[in-house]
């Protein structure tokens, strides 16, 4: 009895020692995969700790706060920020200024003016060379002010027309080739004799047929 109660005992430290044995192998896997995962937990918290966090404004599509990589270009902030919008005046940043920590970026917009002559000029480009010389000769030849369609249409896309006998200094300004001192020569040409055509701007100091015939398209009366 006590032989056969030795022998049971054996076979049971065999079977537990099997069972020990097959479980080593899996046991060794989870330790590598969790010794993985925590190494990296840890890059990722200590990438996350040197980051930077800038403030990025003004004419960009997700302004606000962005972390980004220490030693980071104001090029790289603007892009985190979702990058620069239709009316950025991205002359005036300095796309490759140094960020640091805490620091704002603020990109400008174009006034409306410079908007408004920057998607004249996209849309000019957009016309073959043939019709852009047939619009400025039309321009030229007509004497009674009719627009040709082309022009008509830009004029109605950016702004409308300017009405020579009643718009105000700011708004003589949007005009192409217009700024403060020359709109201003407008309001004071139109105090004294009015307009009745709007050729009579030519009369203007400083507008002559070249500047007529860019604003041409935008001028009522």
């Amino acid at each position: 009895m006590a032989q056969l109660n030795k022998k049971i005992a054996a076979v049971c430290l065999a079977v537990v020692f099997c069972v020990i044995v097959s479980l080593l192998p899996q046991e060794r896997e989870e330790s590598a995969a969790a010794l993985q995962e925590t190494v990296a937990a840890a890059e990722q918290k200590e990438k996350a700790a040197a980051m930077i966090k800038v403030y990025v404004s003004g004419a960009v599509h997700n302004p606000g706060l962005h972390d980004i990589a220490p030693g980071s270009r104001a090029v790289d902030a603007i892009a985190a920020a979702g990058g620069l919008t239709e009316e950025a005046n991205k002359d005036r940043v300095n796309l490759a200024k140094i960020c640091k920590d805490g620091m704002q970026i603020n990109v400008p917009r174009l006034s409306t003016k410079e908007l408004r002559r920057l998607r004249m000029e996209r849309s000019v480009g957009t016309v073959s060379t043939e019709s852009h010389a047939a619009a400025e000769s039309s321009y030229a030849a007509q004497a009674d002010g009719a627009y040709s369609a082309a022009a008509g249409t830009e004029s109605a896309a950016y702004g409308g027309v300017i009405h020579l006998n009643s718009a105000s200094a700011a708004e003589l300004e949007e005009l192409p080739g217009v700024g403060e001192v020359t709109a201003q020569r407008i309001v004071e040409y139109r105090a004294q004799h009015g307009f009745s055509r709007i050729e009579d701007i030519m009369n203007v100091k400083g507008i002559g047929q070249a500047k007529f015939n860019k604003m041409r398209p935008y001028l009522a009366l």
